[in-house]
């Protein structure tokens, strides 16, 4: 018999299902980021922030699907990391409110809950952008609300909003030309329906999903095992063609591995997937008559070694800090980069970025602790500010601002000036005055390599080469670091250009960095060259340009 309505017991056997099938294509989410670079992590991030969320109803037990639904949004809320995380808990939050404390989730309240949602997550970013999480989350809630009339059960209400997020995620590319160009599906649309299906897969069935709760961790681990009981191969290729089908080579595929993600139209068709053995997947494309191009296979052992070996988030709180007017919290990676931060005076350094962001919960610890009236955030990565601002609506007797500074080198920047007003003994407004100039003033190129072959922005990348950012857009790839540095250089080095300071990371030598200066030097003339240790992951290269 269809169901009409469900308890609050059946709701978290739903969300549990729905946690765990994001657990199961962490790696697949992180693969889908735009940008080839190795701290992609809205995978890790949408992984941990429902992760925490379950933690706050993992021992509850209550039939009133509103205390289900409260406690996990705000679970979500606290432990909200990177942007897509924070949308999710957003979503999350909406979609209890939603609920308007009612006991039961009926059929009819579904809708509801899922419009409250959705404008809960668009109202929580300041300039939402089509073709992400949100066009999903809200495709998917107007599939539902068309069948709205025809008085469908529970059940299939879930299926329509799956197959609604499905199309709409499959759409993305043609919303945002970025992910077109790289031949990708939105990567925090891929979360949303990973947890959409595992709700919707669960509702299926009177027995549970799952036969364990699922593993409740803090901090980033290794990538997720899935059901093959081993990492296996991560198998990725183009399909080139004629008149191709991909719905029926999607459901091929999806008998044939894991964490399958198929899109593209009847001549090229990307391809995704986990399987035991490459041969399997790549034998069936082939069979089919396609062409195949652009043949990626990893072994996700390895990665998942290599990523238990990435520090996790934590913060650090080294000296007593007096009571004050106005306490800077920076988040930070690197040894060399945190003393730097430290020795600029910041109050707090929360360790994070590079593929660990801190949680909004780690922002509000450190708020509630310190007993400074007034805040200032330098999230120092775009993937982080809206966690810090979200933290911030938590402590209403405090006034917090966060500076969008998207890079340690605008903390360091905005640092410096903060301690010159604090000499100065100007006004807290002034502090954050003259931080904003400074932000506005410094140039940040990142060097690190890339995860994959892509193309974006017209320049061609080849996967291991060395790429350089510049100021969030890559600007050269080559296979050396000084040929990806010059492009980046010859568009911040004029007039007023006078210093360029590299921090070199933990895995580069103080001779190779030396070496860099000079090769620089000689081909830059004018500007001045400073090297200092910094100690961060995955980056070799921070360098701010002033």
């Amino acid at each position: 018999m269809a169901k009409t309505s469900i308890d609050g017991f059946t709701l978290k056997r739903l969300i549990r299902a729905g946690v765990a099938r994001v657990t199961q294509n962490v790696a697949l989410i992180n693969q889908l980021n735009v940008f080839p670079v190795p701290d992609g992590d809205t995978g890790v991030n949408m992984h941990h922030t429902l992760q925490r969320a379950y933690q706050e109803i993992a021992t509850l037990e209550t039939a009133d699907v509103s205390v289900i639904a409260d406690r996990f949004a705000y679970g979500a809320l606290m432990g909200a990391r990177g942007n897509s995380g924070t949308i999710l808990s957003q979503l999350l939050k909406g979609f209890a409110e939603g609920l308007d404390r009612s006991e039961r989730l009926t059929s009819m309240l579904l809708l509801a809950a899922l419009e409250c949602a959705v404008k809960a997550a668009y109202e929580g970013v300041s300039q939402p952008v089509e073709g992400t999480i949100l066009t999903v989350a809200r495709e998917a809630t107007e599939s539902v609300k068309r069948a709205e009339r025809k008085g469908l059960p529970l059940e299939q209400k879930l299926e329509l909003l799956v197959a609604g997020a499905q199309r709409s995620l499959d759409n993305t590319p043609n919303l945002l030309e970025v992910l077109r160009e790289a031949g990708l599906v939105d990567a925090g649309g891929m979360g949303l329906l990973c947890f959409l299906q595992g709700v919707q897969q669960s509702s299926c069935t009177n027995a549970d999903a799952l036969e364990t709760e699922p593993e409740i961790v803090s901090a980033p681990g290794p990538l997720p095992t899935s059901a093959l009981g081993e990492y296996g191969y991560d198998v990725q290729f183009l399909m080139r063609g004629e008149s191709q089908d991909v719905v029926s080579i999607r459901r091929k595929l999806e008998q044939l591995g894991e964490s399958v993600l198929v899109v593209g139209d009847e001549s090229a068709i990307k391809v995704h997937l986990h399987v035991e053995n490459p041969a399997v997947p790549i034998d069936y494309a082939v069979n089919t008559g396609a062409v195949l191009d652009d043949i990626v296979i990893e072994n996700m052992q390895l990665q998942a070694e290599a990523f238990t070996k990435r520090r996790h988030a934590r913060v650090d709180i080294a000296s007593a800090v007096s009571a004050m007017a106005v306490a800077v919290i920076a988040v930070a990676q690197g040894d060399g980069i945190r003393a730097v931060f430290k020795d600029l005076n910041c109050s707090v350094v929360i360790e994070g970025g590079a593929g660990a962001s801190p949680a909004a919960e780690d922002f509000l610890s450190v708020m509630q602790e310190l007993p400074a009236e007034r805040f200032i955030i330098l999230p120092n990565d775009r993937n982080i500010i809206m966690a810090a601002q979200q933290a911030a609506r938590f402590v209403p007797d405090k006034r917090v601002q966060t500076l969008p500074t998207h890079s340690v080198l605008q903390g360091i920047s905005a640092m410096i000036a903060y301690g010159d007003a604090r000499d100065e003994q100007a006004d807290p407004d002034t502090f954050v005055e003259r931080m904003q100039e400074a932000i506005a003033s410094v140039r940040s190129i990142e060097i690190t390599r890339a995860t994959r072959s892509t193309t974006i922005n017209g320049l061609a990348i080849e996967k291991d080469e060395f790429i350089a950012i510049l100021d969030g857009e890559i600007v050269g790839s080559a296979g050396d670091v000084k040929s990806a540095l010059l492009p980046a250089f010859s568009k911040v080095t004029g007039a007023e250009t006078e210093l360029a300071t590299v921090y070199y990371g933990a895995e580069v030598t103080d001779s190779a960095a030396s070496v860099l200066i000079t090769h620089l030097r000689n081909e830059i003339n004018a500007i001045d060259f400073e090297l200092v240790y910094g100690g961060q992951d995955l980056y070799p290269y921070l360098i701010s340009v002033e």
